[in-house]
């Protein structure tokens, strides 16, 4: 099994503790592809060639996750300034976010041909070089896997559902008949993860429910999605089971909720 997150390599700052750590879409999820057993979990992307780079490539190495493809260039490491409440929920204030190097990264032909080797790419819909990723898996093999973070849900993506296999939403407020419309109309499977209501995947217009597991405090839920995703990929990719890969994604982001970050570090 051969897995590749694509491209976001950040650190996070947490203001309310000062713990700067390692994070970022592609990096907490290609972590928790190795926590659930992948042994193969490729990076691509860009970090600067400053200290919250040194930060991520340690946390790569530590976690034994392949970097040759993860490019130090001149500049400025993504950054993330995070906020913490009293109840575990992040949340960010004006111009938390900045992106340095990171939105600088293009897909190169040596890249591409990668790509097209692997067996599985997990993406988000905010990377710069979303259409560019929807265009190789066209071409190419793998399955892809797209986090649409917690957008409202948008006629307009149906023209991505014949390229995309796994889909993931974070919908705790949202009217999900959508989906199960969608899950009837295309191959893709459609997850929508809701908090401490748990998560209910669609395929084929069927239904799949599973309950949150129950924490007893919630730290942090930065990166939960992530974790969620990462158990969720490789199980699937393992048995096929949907709803196995539901309650390993379940235990996995509830893993997550006990700690400060992504991963632990």
């Amino acid at each position: 099994m051969k897995i590749l997150a694509m491209t976001c390599n950040c650190v996070d700052v947490f203001c309310e503790t000062g713990k700067i750590l390692p994070g970022g879409n592609a990096l907490n999820l290609a972590v928790n592809c190795k926590k659930a057993g992948a042994q193969d979990v490729y990076l691509i992307g860009n970090i600067g060639n400053d200290k919250y780079g040194d930060i991520i490539k340690q946390a790569i190495d530590k976690y034994k996750i392949d970097r040759s493809r993860v490019y130090e260039v001149s500049g400025q490491t993504a950054n993330h300034v995070i906020h913490i409440d009293e109840k575990g929920d992040r949340y960010f204030k004006e111009n938390a976010w900045v992106s340095g190097v990171w939105a600088d990264y293009r897909i190169s032909m040596e890249d591409k041909k990668f790509m097209q080797s692997t067996d599985i790419i997990a993406t988000t819909l905010y990377e710069p070089i979303f259409e560019d990723i929807i265009s190789i898996k066209r071409e190419s093999g793998f399955l892809l896997s797209v986090d649409f973070h917690d957008e409202k849900i948008n006629p307009d993506w149906e023209k991505y559902f014949d390229a995309i296999d796994l889909f993931f939403i974070s919908s705790a407020e949202k009217p999900l008949e959508k989906l199960e419309e969608w899950s009837k109309r295309f191959n893709t499977i459609f997850t929508a993860t809701l908090g401490a209501r748990g998560s209910i995947t669609f395929k084929n217009g069927i239904k799949h429910v599973c309950e949150a597991v129950k924490v007893n405090k919630v730290i942090d839920t930065t990166g939960c999605g992530d974790s969620y995703q990462g158990a969720f990929i490789v199980e699937y990719m393992r048995s096929k089971n949907i709803k196995k890969a539901m309650q390993k994604a379940s235990e996995s982001a509830a893993q997550t909720l006990s700690y400060t970050g992504g991963f632990e570090i």
